[in-house]
């Protein structure tokens, strides 16, 4: 136990997001596993009554988070912002992206600054998350449990990565930050990756959408600082100045 003089880390940049919670007592456990490890900014998307007796019972001593819960209608809209975003799923997908264990995540977590903001998305109770809505993500992360009986509760899974976010900022190192590009330089490498693929009427096996998963896939991994942007970004201005060349010539 740290001495009672000890300063904790700000874990303001993270925030939880609740896919479409079906019962308020979820909801209320929670925030309270939130506020035993230093987390306050929770998220839902079309939730159950999250105000509710249920869910403040449940919650005790952590109403505050359920009263200041943001509320959205869709994943995309209450992601849009966050530097680094984190699919929660018991099952793995056909996508092969890369998965990772709550105390992984932790440690992917930790290299974020404090001005870049973390999002932990957790699914329905009954059925998870959406093959979309995990793409909607960078990383993927799971629980490791006993086949027997897989699944966790959704409360329960959020206390498991509170608590390894939670230790895992006490022992990293607060001075050294990866210096991640924002959501949407990101999003425009993506948009120029495309274009230049179908400039060059490229034909995937499948379909262009099912490609650019695998491009993301891959560059999701690497966690693309500014500088990597823009390296990409002079690589792909060559490949087009050359493309325009060869064009003229013709």
């Amino acid at each position: 136990m740290p001495p009672k003089d000890f300063i904790y880390p700000d874990l303001q940049h993270i925030e939880i997001v609740l896919v479409e919670p079906q019962t308020p007592g979820n909801i209320g456990a929670a925030a309270r596993a939130m506020k035993n490890f230093g987390l306050s900014r929770l998220k839902l998307i079309n939730p159950c009554d999250y105000l509710s007796k249920e869910a403040r019972m449940m919650a005790v001593k952590a109403e505050d988070i359920l009263e200041k819960a943001a509320i959205y209608t869709s994943l995309s809209e209450s992601i849009q912002s966050a530097h680094l975003t984190i699919a929660t799923t018991v099952r793995i997908r056909e996508t092969h992206f890369p998965t990772f264990t709550p105390s992984e995540t932790a440690q992917q977590i930790s290299q974020f600054a404090q001005n870049k903001s973390v999002a932990l998305v957790f699914g329905r109770e009954d059925n998870g998350l959406t093959t979309d809505e995990i793409h909607a993500c960078r990383i993927i992360s799971t629980i490791p449990t006993h086949p027997v009986q897989p699944s966790v509760n959704l409360a329960q899974s959020v206390m498991i990565y509170a608590y390894e976010i939670f230790k895992q900022s006490l022992t990293a190192n607060p001075n050294f930050y990866w210096d991640y590009a924002e959501p949407h330089e990101v999003e425009l490498f993506y948009q120029r990756v495309q274009a230049l693929l179908e400039r060059i009427e490229f034909k995937p096996k499948h379909t262009m959408e099912d490609f650019m998963v695998a491009v993301k896939r891959v560059f999701g991994r690497a966690h693309l600082e500014e500088r990597d942007v823009r390296l990409l970004h002079k690589i792909f201005q060559e490949i087009e100045f050359y493309i325009r060349k060869v064009e003229q010539g013709k």
